[in-house]
């Protein structure tokens, strides 16, 4: 079963033969199955902990004085809801939350883009330093980002999201400079698939 998910190569290769750590790397995994033990969550998950591995013993090196040969890795995610859902568990949710909860240390950071803020696991949202939240109409989706509020806000992210009403309007918090901003997105350049015909 394993040799038709047609993912294994026939020779053995180092992570950093296939990628530059100089560039950005893009995996596109969109065309495999999203279940929670499907190919997607295998592969982030496989990824996760190797870059996790490879970045602390990086960040050991560096601390000595020594250049380490992996420098500091942002993972970015669209869909983060399917590696690491509220109240479900995957097998990329394990590594996902580690990177969250340990990562800043060895030098990792991760971007988690949702469409469904409530489905995200509240390990990962709740380690959230910046929020870019837009509009958002389903409740449940509201709470958790209203859960992230912070004593310095004058009031509650739900009311910065209901005062949201143009397209690409977006509340941005930034939880290291204390900040929160009413910010507008630029049209996006590039194609999208879900777009209106």
């Amino acid at each position: 079963m394993a040799q038709d998910w047609n993912i294994f190569s026939s020779k053995y290769q180092e992570l950093w033969e296939i990628f530059d750590s100089k560039s950005v790397n893009i995996i596109d995994l969109s065309t495999l199955d999203p279940g929670a033990y499907g190919r997607r969550n295998l592969i982030v998950d496989v990824l996760a902990r190797d870059i996790f591995t490879r970045r602390t013993i990086a960040r050991r090196k560096e601390g000595l004085g020594l250049i380490g040969e992996l420098p500091r890795v942002w993972l970015l995610m669209d869909e983060a809801h399917q590696f690491a859902p509220a109240g479900k568990t995957t097998l990329a949710k394990e590594s996902l939350v580690r990177w969250v909860k340990e990562g800043r240390q060895p030098g990792l950071s991760l971007v988690a883009a949702s469409q469904q803020p409530s489905a995200l696991d509240g390990d990962v949202i709740s380690q959230c330093d910046v929020i870019i939240a837009q509009k958002l109409t389903n409740h449940e989706d509201i709470q958790a980002i209203n859960a992230l509020s912070q004593d310095y806000m004058s009031g509650e992210l739900k009311t910065y999201i209901r005062k949201l009403d143009r397209r690409g309007e977006a509340v941005l918090v930034d939880d290291e400079q204390e900040k929160v901003m009413m910010v507008q997105i630029r049209p996006r350049k590039s194609y999208h698939g879900g777009g209106e015909v």
